[in-house]
């Protein structure tokens, strides 16, 4: 079973709607995919390790949800602001999860 958190410690985490108007391989990464993602009050840059069973076309024009304060992390180069949140199966499988159209960028999700 998974450790139990208070529902407190999830308001912690700014989880947003972006649309990812940009996206491409990192240079030298097998997995590794960088967003350009637009969150309507700012865009940022955020890296995503799913480039072994994605690649840059699968991003581009989709409006998906990601966590933005968390720490910048620098990826082989490329710093990341924010994380793409994904559905991973045991297998290791992983889903883009996509929002729908009405669903405005920027809307905090919860």
């Amino acid at each position: 079973m998974s450790e139990l958190y208070d529902v407190e410690e999830f308001w912690k985490f700014d989880v947003r709607v972006g649309l990812v108007r940009s996206a491409e391989r990192v240079p030298k990464s097998r997995k590794l995919i960088r967003l350009e993602v637009d969150f309507g009050r700012e865009s940022r840059t955020v890296v995503a390790g799913v480039g072994d069973q994605y690649g840059p076309e699968d991003f581009v024009g989709k409006k998906m949800i990601f966590v933005l304060n968390l720490k910048p992390k620098r990826l082989m180069g490329v710093e990341s602001r924010g994380m793409l949140v994904v559905a991973e199966e045991e297998s290791g499988r992983v889903h883009l999860i996509e929002v729908g159209e009405g669903v405005p960028i920027g809307a905090r999700v919860w």
